[in-house]
């Protein structure tokens, strides 16, 4: 960051880059997303999407982010030209780095945005292997444009956020390969969480409503509980249970 940055932002700054380079997996990232970046970034709603293999969400980490919002946002996601271009480019990108204010409000998106007092958003590209897997977003209403300093912010965290969750993914991945199958007591302590609320039958809504998480982010524990543990349904779930300390 260049010297023009606030003096009562460097300290949490240089705080929140240790974060992101410690973290080990991609929910300690998630925290630091979520627990950091709004102390650094002003806007009023920030979010964190995983992608799948179509590109639907299938993990959502949101703060001040209306559930109804995101689930209606999952309809416009398509006709989001921010993330067309964060696809295309890769690149962060900004509602008015890429259009006048006056074309800007004349998006689909601004209108849906409007809808639940947003006005102005940014978008930044999670890559892995050359591929976009997720984006970062930021909002803002109709107080005022995103400032200098917290474009800049945002750009610059971002791609920090990006690179440690690019080598996280790839050293996930390797772990898989050179250890197919877990044990319980590897999973993250949110993980068995989730493990043990689905072992004993509540759905994801539930499992969601009972731990404050989305219900996209169960569904991201579970699929990754599946696959590091080798079982394919809750009732073999339900068989690795004993074993959760």
């Amino acid at each position: 960051m260049d010297e023009a940055l606030d003096p009562a932002l460097r300290e949490p700054l240089v705080l929140t880059l240790s974060r992101i380079h410690r973290s080990r997996n991609l929910e300690q990232l998630q925290e630091v997303f979520l627990h950091d970046f709004p102390r650094l970034i002003q806007a009023d709603a920030y979010g964190m999407y995983l992608f799948d293999a179509d590109r639907k969400a299938q993990t959502v980490f949101s703060y001040r982010a209306n559930p109804r919002f995101l689930s209606e946002y999952e309809h416009q996601r398509p006709h989001d030209p921010l993330l067309r271009h964060v696809l295309k480019r890769k690149q962060f990108t900004h509602s008015l780095g890429m259009y006048s204010e006056a074309d800007w409000r004349q998006q689909p998106l601004y209108d849906f945005l409007a809808r639940w007092g947003l006005a102005f958003s940014i978008e930044a590209p999670l890559v892995a292997k050359g591929q976009v897997i997720g984006t970062i977003n930021f909002a803002t209403g109709n107080k005022g444009y995103f400032s200098t300093q917290t474009l800049a912010l945002a750009r610059f965290l971002c791609e920090e956020l990006d690179v440690c969750c690019g080598r996280l993914l790839e050293i996930e991945s390797l772990r898989a390969q050179a250890t197919p199958m877990a044990t319980v007591h590897e999973l993250s302590a949110r993980a068995r969480d989730v493990m043990q609320m689905a072992a004993q039958g509540l759905n994801n809504s539930a499992i969601a409503s009972r731990l404050g998480i989305s219900e996209n982010t169960v569904r991201y524990h579970i699929k990754r509980i599946y696959r590091e543990l080798g079982v394919r349904n809750r009732a073999q779930l339900a068989q690795r249970l004993p074993t959760v300390h």
